[in-house]
Parts: C-alpha cells; sequence; structure tokens
C-alpha cells in the first residue's frame, strides 16, 4: 500500500468523527500542520514555495509548525479525558505515527530535491 493509499484512507475514516483542532505554520505559512481533535496528525500543507527552502530551513519549518500546533491543542477536560497512562500510550502512539509520517514527507522532499538537482 503507498503513502497516498494510506492517508486517504486516514482522512475517509476519521472525516465524519474528528475536526481540525489545531494549527501550526513554520516559514511564514509555506509549512503548515493540522492536527484533529484528538492530537493526532490531520494534514500537512506545503506551499509550492516549499521547494525553495534548503533542507535545513525545511526541517525547522517542520519543526516550528508541529510545535506551534500541539501548543495550540485545547487542553483535556479532566473529567472526560482517559487516566493517565492511557494518555502517555495515547500520546506515545501520535508521536510514533507522527515521526513515520515525517520521515515519509523526509524522504519524498528528499527525492524531489534529487530530481530537481539533476535538472
Amino acid at each position: 500500500m503507498n503513502v497516498t493509499q494510506e492517508y486517504d484512507e486516514h482522512v475517509r475514516s476519521t472525516r465524519e468523527t474528528d475536526y481540525i483542532a489545531s494549527i501550526g505554520e513554520g516559514a511564514d505559512g509555506i509549512v503548515r500542520i493540522e492536527l484533529d481533535g484528538d492530537g493526532r496528525l490531520w494534514d500537512v500543507v506545503l506551499d509550492p514555495q516549499v521547494t525553495e527552502l534548503t533542507v535545513d530551513q525545511l526541517r525547522t519549518a517542520l519543526f516550528d509548525a508541529i510545535t506551534a500546533a500541539q501548543a495550540g491543542m485545547p487542553a483535556p477536560s479532566a473529567p472526560a479525558g482517559p487516566p493517565a497512562s492511557d494518555f502517555e500510550a495515547s500520546v506515545a502512539d501520535v508521536n510514533t505515527a507522527a515521526e513515520r509520517r515525517f520521515a515519509e514527507i523526509s524522504a519524498v522532499l528528499h527525492d524531489l530535491s534529487r530530481r530537481a538537482a539533476r535538472r
């Protein structure tokens, strides 16, 4: 299964129950990260100007956007939230999924960068 197909299935499976709860931007809006109501990665939006960034600038922009999106998440209410151990497990799952997704994005961007350099 390819990355795009996995993403499309994630969007279809979560569209009815989740919503974009927080957005973070980096590099003056060239990179945007959207998190759903559970703090999971909903979308990564890259402006076409992202190709003008160096790899280090892109990495910094992604981290800035992720950090801003995480900081913008609404605080969980105590009665409705899961027990601490479940919450910690959920956070670990989200981090693992985000790291995997960002590794995929990084690989694609690296490939695009190599192709652009060949021209």
